[in-house]
């Protein structure tokens, strides 16, 4: 479920994981052959050429989440992972959504 519109789900899964406190960064989860591949595609059908940085794939209308984030060493690491995915799920639940089968939050740097 990774649409192109500004609105959609991954594209607001960032902003929110950018508002969380300790994370700096959200890096892109999908392998870069991947993504570039999927940005050919989009463009050859005229589609609007993107790419999300949070993956969400729903199975049967259930979501599963995986983020990659950089967090600051102001805390432990896995107090603002557990932060982060605490809000990813939230998020679901908060917009009437059933709270996603799956949320993996990956360390991608301390810094």
């Amino acid at each position: 479920m990774n649409d192109d519109t500004p609105d959609d789900v991954p594209t607001e899964l960032t902003k929110l994981l950018r508002n969380v406190e300790g994370v700096h960064t959200v890096y892109a989860t999908t392998p870069l052959v991947t993504a570039v591949v999927g940005a050919v595609v989009e463009a050859v059908r005229n589609d609007s050429v993107g790419m999300h940085l949070v993956s969400v794939h729903e199975h049967d209308g259930v979501a599963e989440v995986v983020a990659c984030i950089g967090v600051s060493t102001d805390e432990p690491a896995p107090v603002i992972c557990r932060r982060a995915h605490d809000a990813l799920r939230d998020y679901f639940v908060e917009s009437g959504r059933p709270a996603p089968t799956k949320i993996e939050v990956k360390i991608g740097r301390v810094s």
